[in-house]
């Protein structure tokens, strides 16, 4: 039985091992790949996100995996990374950029709908009083008109 659990734990292991170097490569591999699209030297990559240029050389190799300080200072210098991309390989590499002037446009557009829906009437639906009735359990009723408010008239309802 300690056998079969101390086989199963280094089964385990080496799959999960196994499992980092191959993560470790792919990211390697789009690392490699995003410095190529913005056409510099992995040193000079390093130099500008504010890496060790050996650390970057490690994580390039593989040997490494990346830290969350590496992805932030990739992501401070070249926000236009797609990290998600970069970790997993779904998306694309670059996220594309709205420019100030399309965003200001977009907003201008959504500003003017609502100023025309603000100015859409709205109907009064308030009513006015012309009278009241009351009716009473002695089968006899009060109306009182809105601009005489007394009593008008005192009848029995039969």
């Amino acid at each position: 039985m300690e056998l079969e659990s101390k086989n199963f734990k280094e089964e385990t292991s080496l799959e999960n091992k196994q499992n980092d170097e191959s993560l470790n490569k792919d990211f390697a591999e789009r690392l490699k790949i995003l410095i190529d699209m913005k056409g510099i030297q992995p040193s000079r990559f390093a130099d500008e996100i504010g890496v060790q240029r050996s650390g970057l050389s490690h994580i390039i190799a593989g040997r490494n995996k990346p830290s969350v300080d590496f992805l932030q200072k990739l992501v401070q210098r070249y926000p236009d990374t797609n990290v998600n991309w970069l970790l997993t390989g779904i998306g694309e590499p670059i996220i594309e950029q709205t420019s100030n002037s399309e965003i200001l446009e977009k907003n201008s557009e959504i500003s003017t709908e609502i100023e025309q829906k603000k100015e859409i009437p709205i109907p009064n639906k308030e009513k006015e009083i012309e009278r009241i009735l009351v009716f009473y359990a002695d089968k006899t009723f009060e109306t009182f008109n809105l601009f005489n408010p007394y009593k008008v008239k005192n009848s029995e309802n039969k």
